[in-house]
């Protein structure tokens, strides 16, 4: 997998606030790759990062992660859906366009 495209993903999650979530969507269109490859990365990589500010579009995770992102939501004060089972997405996603801007940074950053 291409190292600056990985780099650039893990340092973007890291940009999130605390208390807002991003997609993997909004992730992939940000550095301009797809959702699955961004999931692929958060897989392998992402454990270093606030990984639990990821989430699909549904506002949930895998299964295999799901109880111990969640904890991390409560601790963060995230809007979770009735039942528990997934982010509010309407009270915490994130601003995509400042999501861009700062890709765009770290792409310099990086490039340099």
């Amino acid at each position: 997998m291409n190292e600056e495209l990985v780099e650039t993903v893990l340092r973007v999650v890291e940009a999130i606030p605390e208390g807002e979530a991003a997609t993997y969507g909004m992730i992939a269109r940000v550095v301009g790759t797809g959702p699955r490859v961004v999931g692929r990365i958060m897989a392998q990589w992402g454990e270093s990062v606030p990984w639990w500010r990821v989430v699909s579009a549904h506002g949930t995770f895998p299964t295999s992660i799901r109880s111990s992102g969640v904890e991390r939501w409560r601790a963060e004060g995230m809007p979770l859906r009735p039942g528990g089972e997934g982010l509010d997405l309407s009270r915490c996603l994130t601003n995509e366009e400042r999501l861009l801007n700062v890709c765009a940074q770290i792409i310099c950053d990086l490039r340099r």
